[in-house]
């Protein structure tokens, strides 16, 4: 079956493999992400790159483990760095990160420094709730929220992959806006 003879066969597997690949490393990926939202005073053309080019620095709340919440912090501070930089309190980017706290919303995350999260080595077995924003001041620009289960302890790989995987989910590259999965080209 030649794609020559069957021009619509060529745009139908396009997109399935796509899909398919895309579904694939999802399912590789420890975790999920129940809920995003990007503001619309976030620059994804500007910020997109951040967790791959910068340091960023987390505000941690919550420790659901048996720790002392400053090793808890470094834990999560190293492991949404881009590899070759070190975490910066100076960054420019800073995440606001809430562990197994209460359900909430990007509306006050940046701005709230309250003890939400869970207490000193209190989890909920071993699945870690997070919601996450990334704040300029006291503003969100995004919001995530979701969880990764079977978590061991606070070194455990799946979790420091799941912290990077939410860093990078909250710097979104900008919506297609020429319309339509094609772009400008016509489909």
């Amino acid at each position: 079956m030649s794609n020559a003879r069957f021009p619509a066969l060529r745009l139908v597997l396009g997109p399935a493999l796509v899909l398919s690949l895309a579904a694939l490393l999802a399912a590789c990926t420890p975790g999920r992400i129940d809920y995003r939202y990007v503001e619309s005073a976030y620059d994804g053309y500007q910020d997109h790159w951040a967790p791959y080019t910068s340091s960023l620095t987390a505000d941690v709340t919550g420790n659901p483990f048996a720790i002392p919440q400053d090793d808890f912090n470094k834990i999560v501070n190293a492991a949404i760095q881009p590899d070759g930089y070190p975490p910066s309190d100076k960054s420019a980017y800073r995440l606001r990160m809430i562990f197994n706290g209460p359900a909430t919303n990007g509306n006050y995350i940046c701005g709230d420094h309250g003890d939400h999260g869970s207490q000193l080595g209190k989890s909920k077995g071993s699945t870690v709730t997070l919601a996450a924003g990334y704040c300029r001041g006291n503003d969100p620009m995004t919001f995530v929220q979701g969880s990764v289960s079977d978590i061991s302890g606070p070194n455990d790989p799946r979790l420091k992959e799941y912290l990077r995987m939410v860093t990078v989910q909250l710097f979104p590259l900008p919506e297609n806006t020429f319309g339509g999965p094609c772009g400008m080209m016509s489909c």
